[in-house]
């Protein structure tokens, strides 16, 4: 992680997190020159707010190294925004996402996920609507004395090709071989027209 405080540069390596403490940690803090400030190690570094209690730290400072019960160390980041960072996208709000998209940016880390789960989010009504006229249009489009099992073949064969459709737009624009507006609206655009289409040949018949 990087952190910004107080002009000076943190970037924090930890192997993992359990609750609210982070585990063999190692801190290195530059000034605003990115000067060499000091490096803190340590096994337990309690994350619970703002202010990180760091524990049984070892500090390196001027080539020298000494030893401290507890430092307090001021940062951007809890436990609670930390965590939110590993977040399963999917399952995040409008507003969280976009929340998530500042913490991303603030690390300097790509925000390409976030920001194509918040295109998926705010596109998602119409994707839906689209859907729903396209099954109704299958439905009027089959015969009444069409057997059950063709109905079912028919809704699965467009389920999967719609489902591919889709999977390889978001693969497409998650690797940014295309911008992503272009990823996520394809689909969309293209169920339309079939939609367009299919309510054609409807009002010829």
């Amino acid at each position: 992680m990087k952190d910004v405080v107080n002009n000076q540069t943190s970037i924090i390596n930890s192997s993992k997190i359990d609750t609210n403490f982070l585990t063999n940690t190692f801190i290195t803090t530059f000034d605003k020159s990115f000067n060499l400030v000091r490096s803190i190690k340590s096994d337990r570094i309690d994350i619970k707010d703002n202010v990180w209690l760091i524990y049984n730290a070892t500090i390196f400072k001027d080539n020298t190294s000494e030893k401290s019960k507890l430092v307090k160390f001021k940062s951007n980041f809890n436990q609670k925004r930390i965590e939110s960072l590993f977040s399963n996208l999917s399952s995040l709000s409008l507003l969280k996402l976009i929340d998530l998209r500042q913490n991303y940016k603030s690390l300097n880390y790509s925000t390409v996920d976030v920001d194509m789960q918040i295109y998926k989010v705010a596109t998602y009504p119409l994707f839906l609507s689209i859907m729903t006229i396209l099954s109704s249009i299958i439905m009027l489009n089959t015969k009444k004395s069409s057997s059950k099992i063709l109905r079912i073949v028919i809704g699965l064969f467009f389920s999967v090709v719609i489902y591919y459709i889709n999977n390889f737009f978001n693969v497409m624009g998650s690797t940014e071989k295309l911008p992503l507006i272009i990823s996520i609206w394809t689909p969309i655009i293209f169920l339309s027209l079939v939609n367009l289409v299919m309510l054609v040949n409807i009002n010829d018949k």
